[in-house]
């Protein structure tokens, strides 16, 4: 195959040489694949799984979104969540799904936690009622040039509603 393409380069560019010909492939090949922008990222649920003394696990729903002009297989992501400014989880995922371009797709990954960190965001959620999150990590591409990407949102959760303040008209 690269035989053939060679010796079509060198037909259509005269005096194009067997060594250059390989290069022009190669730097065309490299062209024509577009390098993906990151993926958008936003956590949409999140469930306990199990607990124990020292470790929490929790199922968190996903929505990613494709801002690409052309499908996104994602073969992978890693993840940090952060909870009202606090480390809260991390994990990682090698679950499969193409993400139609300009298009959403959900993926439910599953975090860890410590006990402490958890305690933590008890507290903080008694005092606030909500929960501000940022979520960043890397996404990894299946058969694209660009292998990877890292991604970063934020977004808040309000829990308990809005609070009111005394004789305030709903």
């Amino acid at each position: 195959m690269k035989r053939v393409l060679t010796r079509g380069l060198r037909a259509a560019v005269p005096g194009l040489g067997g060594w250059a010909a390989a290069a022009l492939l190669l730097a065309l090949a490299a062209c024509s694949g577009a390098a993906p922008v990151a993926p958008e990222v936003r956590v949409v649920d999140l469930r306990l799984l199990e607990s124990s003394v020292f470790e929490q696990r929790f199922e968190i729903d996903l929505r990613v979104g494709n801002p690409n002009d052309f499908d996104l297989p994602l073969d992978g992501l890693t993840f940090d969540l952060e909870v009202n400014g606090e480390d809260f989880a991390r994990g990682f995922s090698n679950e499969k799904i193409t993400v139609p371009r300009l298009g959403e797709g959900r993926l439910s990954v599953v975090a860890s936690t410590t006990l402490v960190e958890l305690v933590r965001q008890m507290q903080l959620l008694a005092e606030r009622g909500d929960l501000d999150y940022r979520i960043s990590g890397t996404a990894y591409f299946d058969s694209l040039v660009r292998r990877s990407a890292p991604y970063e949102s934020e977004g808040t959760f309000s829990l308990l509603g809005r609070r009111q303040s005394p004789g305030q008209r709903i």
